[in-house]
């Protein structure tokens, strides 16, 4: 074989790999593109759905929030209302006393006259 032939069959041999090469780069590319079209919709489907429970979360915790705010505001009207209560019985019974002390006095006094 003479360098010539040697050299037409290098040149034929790096036509067909370079063939080869583009054909491959060219579907690689393309399977590339898919990959990257499906990751990036996998991505937002899942931060749709991150966005979506986080929203849902964030509904959960104010509606418990508010419950919570309810009850307390609840137990604070019946606290109030119970210490209402008891001053005014508190009132009542020391007015008595205060009644009864002076009844005591009056009629002591009217003794001694």
């Amino acid at each position: 074989m003479s360098f010539w032939e040697l050299l037409a069959l290098s040149s034929a041999v790096a036509t067909i790999m370079g063939v080869f090469l583009t054909i491959y780069a060219l579907i690689n590319n393309k399977t590339l593109k898919e990959e990257s079209k499906l990751t990036r919709e996998t991505l937002q489907k899942l931060i749709t759905e991150e966005s979506r429970l986080t929203r849902e979360m964030i509904e959960r915790m104010t509606e418990r929030t508010e419950k919570m705010i309810e009850r307390m505001t609840e137990r604070t009207e019946k606290m109030i209302e119970r210490t209402t209560e008891k001053l005014g019985e508190l009132i009542v019974s020391e007015g008595q006393k205060t009644r009864e002390l002076i009844r005591k006095r009056n009629s002591f006094k009217i003794k001694i006259i």
